[in-house]
């Protein structure tokens, strides 16, 4: 993998902003997650803190877009796989998960809200094997 003083000058200013705009929504929902299990906000005031890391991720979405519209077709090729591959392992694993829900013996050792985290690693892995494919 390359080093950051390998990578172009123009590149920087994009990693800065996609770094950011993903500490912000994760900061974002463990702050909202603390104040709606800790501090229990009344309605409607309850659905507008839960809406918070939305609008978060809506921005690191975004900065995800904008990166990938400057990156080179090989670099968003291997984006485009990493993602098909996450994609498809997700699916087969919401549809596990929402079966064993569905057993006799049906409570899950973690809360479903907190799924997405695991698919952040999955999405890395994937992206370090669609990287080595194309290396």
């Amino acid at each position: 993998m390359q080093s950051l003083a390998a990578v172009p000058p123009a590149t920087h200013p994009v990693r800065t902003r996609l770094v950011l705009s993903a500490a912000a929504w994760v900061l974002a929902y463990f702050a909202v997650q603390y104040v709606l299990d800790e501090l229990h906000p009344t309605p409607p005031w309850d659905m507008v803190v839960a809406s918070v890391p939305v609008f978060m991720f809506y921005l690191f979405a975004w900065a995800v877009q904008s990166g990938l519209r400057q990156a080179d077709e090989l670099q968003r090729r291997i984006h485009l796989e990493a993602l098909a591959m996450a994609f498809l392992i997700v699916m087969v694993a919401a549809m596990f998960l929402g079966l064993m829900e569905d057993s006799p013996r049906g409570h899950l050792w973690f809360r479903l809200r907190d799924l997405w985290l695991a698919m952040l690693p999955l999405y890395a892995i994937c992206y370090a094997a669609a990287w080595r494919h194309y290396r």
